[in-house]
């Protein structure tokens, strides 16, 4: 190190530069010049990430703060200079330049000559070097107490840093992340091929189930347009039909309305007639019912009258009666009064007589209430005194014997103390004895642990291994799979395209759409279906062959003119007949040495054809030209033939490496069953091993927990002693205390029996003055009552006298009151007397005339209500002829009505089929029709089958019309 640039740092806000000479260099100065920062500067820029380190909390504390004097910089920077000259940095520079700068945005930036670089690039530098963050280039004191330390980890930390040991475990770390990273990564692929795979499988069956869709889509369009067309077929002629009758119907509706308007013109007369003569006979009985109310009012009149003439007389009596009962009763109550005044005035004067007496007596009861008192309150003072004088005689008691009993219960505690000491002594040793033998547990039970840790590593590795194994069977297996699948289908497409016959002459294949009406056996099939070749020797025929590939081979001469018929009917195309009759395998001859015959396999039916065809040809130059028996040579073009023999011959030799791939892919199912077992078995053993080092660790635990819990019992067991002494001493000095107490409250006891006995005689006297003096306080008091009863008597006496006059007074008031009341009801009974019989003469005159009036009321009555019943006779006859008539007419109404609505339901039926057919189809109606091939099917099997089609859509559910497009996409992916 040569030299140290700061500015910014800490407390150098200008650039300051620390020149380092050769040997040794001292930093001296005062308390909080600065010297610490030099230190901390040389940390910060080996990079140091640790606020605390840096004396701060945060990281931007490093930088300049300001002062009193001088404003805070925003940037920080050290740099770092060393000399390597010797080559001990591995960098080709002879001059080393370090240099960190930070920023109060929180930037920070490292710098090596100049160029920046990052804290790896220098960390890796200066490993193995002694310099670094971690390292000793800065001793504290704290390192120099590692260093001195007790404890093997704090100095091996150092020494391996000095050593340049940390490098080779950084490097281990880093490689064993990395290779954990790469292990996740791949097992992330694997996920990620498992995935796509999945995806393949589900986007092949929702191909399938999408081409299903489609052939049902297509027939259900068929079926239901089919169905559609018949119906609106049917409903032609009704629709014709109905719109003739509708109009029929308008004709007839207008007249049967005019009619209808006439017989309620009629109705409505007839009903203004029954209303009239209603209004006449209700105006009638209205004005008879007044006339018979008006009649019975007088009536109740004057049986009112008659009543009140009676009460009246009836009253004049009673009152009469009351008033000579009155005059008696007046001339009784005057003598009373009389009476009453001498007889309260005797009882007055025997009132005061009692009240004297009484107040004598009441004088005499209080002097002996007082007497009572004082005795009385000498025996309470005399009871209280002995009370306390007994209670202090029972809590000393109470002290002798709670002193006796506590010096009992420390006698045995003493004697039960010397016999736990003993027991202590005793258990000390054993807990010393037991600390021993825990240690040597503890030895044995760590050693067990290191050994299950060393045997649960090795378990570890060979679970690596054994899963590293499986992840690679895995792999196979997977790849088996993927070819197995993607071999699988080539296979179904190819199979699909030999069963549909993709590539055959359209001639051919209309020809093999109808060979059955030229009989059972007529038509056998395409020559190619009679040819076995593998791929080269298919490729050799179809160029040779060309479109003669396409023939079709017939029984005989008589089938080849019915299909040569069938073909001018039909025009299909080009067609070529093979009739088997024609050739013989005699005619065919013998084929050439290298002849393409040779090179396939023809089945017996058209063997003569082939060995005619084949039998005298032979390739040239690898099928680019072809030479038969005469010398005459067949040059092909370059363009491939269609391909049936091609495609078989490819279909065969997939299906042996189908064949082939099955039995590999069982290979690989096997070993990576037996890899997954493998792993299985080796998790078990990583578990098994687990198990015992946590085993071994927990019985390490518990013995260190054993040997530590023995060592507190020592301990405990030593202080239990210690503890036993001690209570020993202090019982004897309690023993001591108690004995002397116990004398002191004997004596007290004695003296306080001695003022107990006199105070229980001063009570007894003192009771017996009590005593006496109650007994002539009980004669005063039978004295006063009787006194007192007395005089509440004559105070009774004297109040019913007074009552009694006062209620004489008031009876006198009330007769001559209701004497006078008497004489004017006599008066007024009199008055009403002749008013009443005037009334009575006035009622009957009016009764009379009312009568007659009645009568006659009635007799027009009766007359209008026979008008009544002539007029509901007309009403009637006027609302059946209207009924009849309207009858008739909603009749027409009723009937153009559901007319009407069949024509427009059926209307609604056509649009509904168009508007649900185009918006279905999403195609004009009549375009579909045009387009519609004829079926011969009844419209019962028709209907079924679209219920049929339809649940078939509804079991496919939803469909992804995209998945054809997204399998091939996939599989190209995959591939």
């Amino acid at each position: 190190m040569t030299k140290l640039e700061l500015q910014g740092f800490k407390s150098f806000a200008d650039a300051t530069q620390l020149v380092f000479e050769p040997g040794v260099t001292a930093i001296v100065g005062p308390n909080g010049c600065g010297k610490s920062n030099v230190s901390d500067a040389v940390r910060w820029v080996l990079g140091e990430q640790r606020a605390r380190l840096m004396r701060g909390t945060k990281m931007d504390e490093v930088i300049f703060q300001g002062s009193s004097a001088r404003r805070p910089v925003n940037v920080a920077e050290v740099s770092l200079h060393f000399s390597n000259d010797e080559g001990i940095l591995p960098v080709p520079f002879r001059e080393v330049v370090i240099t960190r700068r930070l920023s109060r945005s929180g930037d920070s930036d490292y710098f090596l000559n100049r160029a920046p670089c990052r804290l790896r690039d220098i960390s890796d530098l200066l490993r193995g070097t002694g310099l670094g963050s971690g390292t000793g280039v800065v001793i504290e004191s704290k390192m120099i107490d590692a260093l001195l330390s007790d404890r093997a980890d704090d100095r091996r930390e150092l020494f391996e840093e000095a050593a340049g040991v940390g490098l080779y475990r950084d490097r281990r770390r880093t490689t064993e992340r990395r290779l954990e990273e790469t292990t996740g990564d791949l097992q992330r692929l694997d996920d990620l091929i498992n995935e796509v795979s999945s995806q393949v499988r589900s986007l092949a069956r929702q191909r399938k189930r999408a081409e299903r869709h489609s052939e049902i889509t297509t027939r259900r369009f068929t079926v239901e347009l089919s169905l559609a067309a018949r119906s609106m077929a049917a409903w032609h002629e009704e629709l014709e039909r109905l719109q003739l009758r509708v109009a029929e119907l308008r004709e007839q509706l207008p007249a049967a309305e005019a009619g209808m308007v006439e017989a309620e013109i009629a109705r409505d007369a007839a009903q203004g007639a029954r209303a009239a003569a209603e209004a006449q006979r209700n105006e009638l009985a209205r004005l008879v019912s007044a006339q018979r109310e008006q009649a019975q009012r007088i009536r109740g009149e004057m049986a009112v009258a008659q009543e009140r003439q009676r009460n009246a007389t009836a009253r004049r009596q009673r009152a009469e009666s009351e008033a000579t009962a009155g005059e008696e009763t007046g001339t009784r109550i005057t003598a009373e009064r009389q009476a009453a005044a001498v007889e309260l005035t005797q009882v007055e004067e025997a009132l005061r007589d009692a009240d004297a007496e009484l107040a004598q007596h009441q004088e005499a009861e209080n002097e002996v209430r007082r007497l009572v008192a004082e005795a009385r309150h000498q025996v309470e003072v005399a009871e209280r005194e002995l009370r306390a004088l007994q209670d202090r005689a029972r809590r000393i008691e109470h002290d002798r014997e709670r002193t006796v009993r506590e010096l009992e219960e420390i006698r045995q505690r003493a004697e039960a103390l010397a016999e736990e000491r003993s027991s202590l002594q005793d258990a000390l040793a054993l807990a010393r004895r037991e600390q021993d033998e825990a240690k040597a547990e503890v030895d044995s039970a760590n050693e067990n642990a290191s050994a299950a840790a060393e045997e649960l590593e090795a378990a570890r590795q060979a679970d690596r291994s054994a899963r590293e194994q499986e992840s690679l069977a895995r792999a196979e297996l997977f790849r088996a799979d993927e070819a197995l699948t993607s071999l699988q289908g080539r296979v179904n497409a190819l199979e699909q395209l030999e069963r549909d016959r993709v590539g055959l002459a359209p001639a051919a294949s209309a020809l093999l759409r109808e060979r059955e009406q030229f009989g059972e056996g007529a038509v056998l099939g395409p020559l190619s279906d009679f040819i076995g070749a593998d791929q080269d020797s298919a490729v050799l025929v179809e160029k040779f062959l060309g479109n003669s590939v396409h023939a079709v081979l017939v029984r005989d001469a008589d089938a080849a003119d019915a299909v040569r018929r069938w073909h001018a009917d039909a025009n299909p195309g080009p067609l070529l007949l093979l009739p088997l009759d024609a050739m013989t395998e005699e005619t065919a001859g013998t084929p050439m040495p290298d002849a393409l015959a040779l090179l396939v396999n023809a089945a017996a039916p058209a063997r003569a054809w082939i060995r005619n065809l084949l039998g005298h040809v032979h390739a040239v130059d690898d099928g680019r030209a072809f030479v038969d028996a005469r010398g005459a040579m067949w040059l092909p073009g370059t363009a491939a033939g269609p391909g049936p023999l091609r495609r078989r011959a490819e279909l065969a030799e997939l299906r042996v490496q189908l064949n082939t791939l099955e039995v590999a892919r069982r290979e690989a199912s096997r070993v990576a069953d037996a890899m997954r077992d493998a792993l299985a078995n080796s998790e078990r053993r990583v578990v098994d091993a687990s198990e015992a080092s946590q085993a071994a660790q927990q019985r390490a635990r518990t013995a260190a927990e054993q040997h530590l819990e023995r060592a507190r019992r020592v301990a405990r067991a030593a202080k239990e002693a210690q503890d036993a002494a001690a209570l020993a001493e202090r019982l004897d000095a309690r023993t001591a205390e108690l004995v002397e107490r116990g004398s002191a409250l004997d004596a007290d006891a004695a003296v306080l029996g001695e003022q107990a006995t006199g105070l229980e005689a001063e009570i007894a006297a003192a009771r017996a003055r009590a005593s006496s003096a109650e007994e002539q306080q009980e004669e005063a008091r039978e004295r006063r009552t009787r006194w007192q009863v007395e005089q509440a008597q004559v105070r009774a006496r004297v109040q019913m006298a007074v009552d009694r006059e006062r209620r004489l007074t008031q009876e006198v008031a009330t007769a001559a009151n209701r004497l006078a009341q008497l004489r004017e009801e006599l008066s007024e009974l009199a008055r009403s007397d002749s008013v009443l019989a005037e009334q009575m003469i006035a009622w009957t005159l009016e009764l009379e005339t009312r009568e007659a009036t009645l009568a006659d009321g009635e007799a027009s009555l009766a007359e209008a209500e026979r008008g009544v019943r002539a007029a509901d006779d007309a009403l009637m006859a006027a609302d059946h002829a209207l009924s009849e008539i309207r009858r008739r007419s909603s009749a027409v109404a009723d009937e153009l009505h559901h007319a009407e609505l069949r024509f427009t339901e059926l209307s609604g039926r056509r649009t509904a089929i168009r508007e649900r057919l185009e918006t279905e189809w999403r195609r004009p109606l009549e375009e579909m029709l045009a387009e519609l091939p004829p079926i011969d099917v009844d419209t019962e099997s028709l209907q079924a089958e679209a219920v049929e089609l339809r649940r078939q859509l509804e079991q496919l559910g939803p469909v992804n019309a995209l998945a054809i497009e997204e399998h091939d996409e996939t599989m190209k992916r995959h591939d």
